[in-house]
């Protein structure tokens, strides 16, 4: 019994033999995230009995085991000439599945590509010191507060770029609100080594529409001493409001120490961007956003009779691969620790998106593009993309049709 869910450890998907599950994926091996979650149910039920995971978190684990499965429901496919009957499972669409997370992931990208300018974008990553994190672990409402800071100081620092030649040095205070553009935001609460790291990628398109001036407006260069002392005026002050223990202290300690601001890594791309470039970059900051923190195939190796697991990551600084030995309940802790609240938007998962000036005729292409790529995305044709076969082809020759859901 997991949860309430009634379930044979042995073989959670034991409902194999019943129909034809010809097309459904092989049962996953030792190195899966389904795999070790049901391997180390005990544990993690004995977190949730003593209150060390919420209830979200645990809801997940359950749904991540049952992935592919008939428990979660299923549809039934008929053969209309001879009879045939083929029956495919509902996944999960939990935030710890990784086939689940990736499908998910792509109809995201899909979407804010469509909305996104043909212009040139840059990427922006904005983080917050190690002494601030823990705060976010305790109330993670508090994590909405990164979107706001990060929304509120794009247009602000735009015009005091704008202004900065002006008489009055405080008259991007009244034009704020006069300049629309394009940018994305997505939360990421991890880093490669799955430690709690807090950090906001941002796509920002570099071309703004003067709503004064009535016309569109580059901002390619950007100021990054005042972009950083900007960023941490921004995330302080929404902080302070929110009367936090020993904060006060701590807001000081950052202004008397960290005179340049808060780090952000704005590096402008040395090569143009083509008419890939603002796909590869939502691919690549919504990875993550309906995904695990982690690949199940950085994963070298799961010793169940141990109980310890081996996993490797690049580290960001150098690159140089490193390899983790560690209890696979150290492993279970750090990976849970990353799984969102319910009806938190971390792009739904955490996607906040403001869109810029367009004509009619991209507009309108745009549009195709979009259904295009989703009809890819269809469970037909992305399995026949996936699997190089048909799925619901039948023996006979004929395509099956869904009777009941």
């Amino acid at each position: 019994l997991v949860g309430d869910f009634m379930i044979d450890d042995t073989n959670y998907a034991d409902c194999l033999t019943l129909y034809n599950f010809n097309h459904v994926d092989k049962i996953k091996g030792k190195e899966s995230f389904s795999y070790i979650f049901n391997d180390n149910i005990n544990y993690i039920r004995s977190l949730y009995n003593r209150g060390k995971i919420r209830n979200i978190t645990y809801d997940t684990i359950q749904k991540t085991i049952l992935c592919g499965s008939i428990y979660l429901g299923y549809d039934l496919f008929v053969c209309p000439h001879c009879g045939n009957e083929s029956i495919v499972p509902h996944k999960c669409h939990s935030k710890l599945c990784t086939s689940c997370g990736t499908k998910e992931a792509k109809l995201r990208a899909t979407h804010i590509s469509s909305i996104a300018l043909d212009a040139k974008h840059r990427h922006i990553v904005f983080t917050i010191p190690k002494h601030l994190r823990s705060y976010f672990i305790k109330d993670r409402s508090l994590l909405n507060l990164l979107f706001i800071a990060a929304e509120t100081l794009l247009p602000v620092f735009l015009m005091m770029q704008s202004t900065e030649k002006s008489k009055c040095p405080y008259s991007y205070k009244n034009d704020r609100n006069k300049i629309v553009f394009g940018s994305v935001l997505t939360l990421h609460t991890f880093g490669r080594d799955l430690k709690w790291n807090l950090h906001i990628h941002c796509l920002v398109c570099e071309e703004a529409f003067d709503t004064k001036k009535n016309k569109m407006k580059n901002f390619s260069f950007i100021s990054y001493k005042k972009l950083r002392k900007t960023w941490m005026y921004q995330v302080l002050d929404l902080l302070s409001k929110q009367k936090l223990k020993h904060f006060r202290y701590l807001k000081q300690r950052f202004y008397d120490e960290l005179v340049n601001g808060f780090y952000v890594y704005a590096k402008k791309k040395e090569k143009d961007n083509d008419d890939n470039n603002v796909d590869d970059c939502v691919n690549y900051i919504t990875r993550y956003t309906s995904r695990p923190p982690m690949a199940e195939n950085r994963i070298i190796k799961y010793e169940d009779d141990k109980k310890m697991i081996r996993w490797w990551y690049n580290r960001h600084e150098d690159e140089k691969y490193i390899e983790v030995y560690e209890s696979v309940e150290n492993f279970i802790n750090n990976l849970i620790l990353h799984c969102p609240d319910e009806n938190f938007k971390r792009s739904d998962t955490m996607v906040s998106i403001q869109t810029g000036i367009k004509s009619i005729s991209e507009t309108e292409r745009k549009k195709k593009d979009l259904k295009n790529k989703l009809d890819h995305l269809k469970y037909r044709t992305h399995m026949i993309e996936s699997l190089q076969k048909n799925t619901l082809l039948c023996s006979c020759g004929n395509l099956m049709k869904c009777e009941y859901t």
